[in-house]
């Protein structure tokens, strides 16, 4: 659970306003952050959100922070997802930094 402190840290939130937030004690989220407590996962989605973050983020299954939800992709871009998947990595690389570029 480190990440949840360096997530709340990097929002600017101490203990007492993500606790506030999320209607929970200060000791609840000081128990999380120092692995007393395990948030149940209707908590772990909650912080996600409020942290902007994903839940698989927080529990160290991926080092990807994005909260992209497939929800949130509009035809267009889950197609283009979709086929970006199936090419070898050299071609998703390429893509990548086209993309990249695109924002300079």
């Amino acid at each position: 659970m480190e990440r949840l402190k360096q997530l709340r840290e990097a929002k600017g939130l101490t203990q007492l306003r993500l606790a506030m937030e999320l209607n929970v004690s200060q000791e609840t989220i000081s128990g999380y952050e120092i692995g007393k407590a395990v948030p149940p996962a209707e908590m772990l989605i909650k912080l996600a959100d409020t942290l902007d973050s994903s839940v698989d983020y927080i529990l160290g299954r991926t080092d990807i922070k994005s909260t992209l939800r497939a929800s949130e992709l509009n035809e267009q871009e889950a197609e283009m997802l979709s086929i970006l998947r199936k090419q070898p990595a050299d071609k998703r690389t390429f893509v990548f930094d086209m993309i990249k570029g695109l924002e300079k």
